[in-house]
């Protein structure tokens, strides 16, 4: 079942996605140096953005960090009238940041939920994020067969 036949396809909710794919293309290439990265997503995910991305950076240990962000999460669903869709791209933004941050192998939380993509996440994961990821992430999750039929003059390698 995709995310699009459940009335659930946004632009914002691509963005978010789009987002996490360029933090963990920053953190291949400099650490967390270059973090936060620019947020240009419009309330509520902005906000919540920004504070997950502050909890992000202080790292703290994870079980901590695991209830400041249910904290902020439930806090922040709590003073905001905010749809089902919005709820969905909050929850994406809150697991989003605990893998990224705690899992060893980050890319693996973000491609086990690439059937919520809507084609605008799926256009820049082929373009960008997918052939800028390291060989044995590549071969681990079979992205080589992925990225092997599209012409690399349409790549946008840079674009992140």
């Amino acid at each position: 079942m995709s995310v699009r036949s459940l009335g659930y396809d946004n632009e914002n909710l691509d963005k978010v996605f789009c987002y996490f794919m360029r933090v963990i293309l920053h953190l291949q290439k400099s650490g967390v140096e270059d973090l936060p990265l620019e947020n240009n997503l419009p309330v509520p995910y902005k906000t919540f953005l920004d504070t997950a991305m502050e909890i992000f950076l202080s790292s703290p240990l994870p079980e901590p960090a695991r209830l400041i962000l249910e904290s902020e999460y439930d806090a922040f669903l709590s003073n905001n009238e905010i749809t089902p869709e919005e709820i969905l791209g909050l929850q994406v933004i809150k697991e989003l940041t605990w893998h990224i941050h705690y899992d060893d192998d980050y890319y693996e939380y973000l491609l086990s939920i690439e059937n919520i993509w809507g084609n605008a996440a799926g256009e820049y994961a082929s373009l960008t994020f997918y052939p800028n990821l390291p060989e044995e992430i590549k071969c681990k999750y079979h992205i080589k067969e992925l990225i092997g039929h599209i012409p690399s003059d349409r790549f946008q390698l840079d674009h992140y």
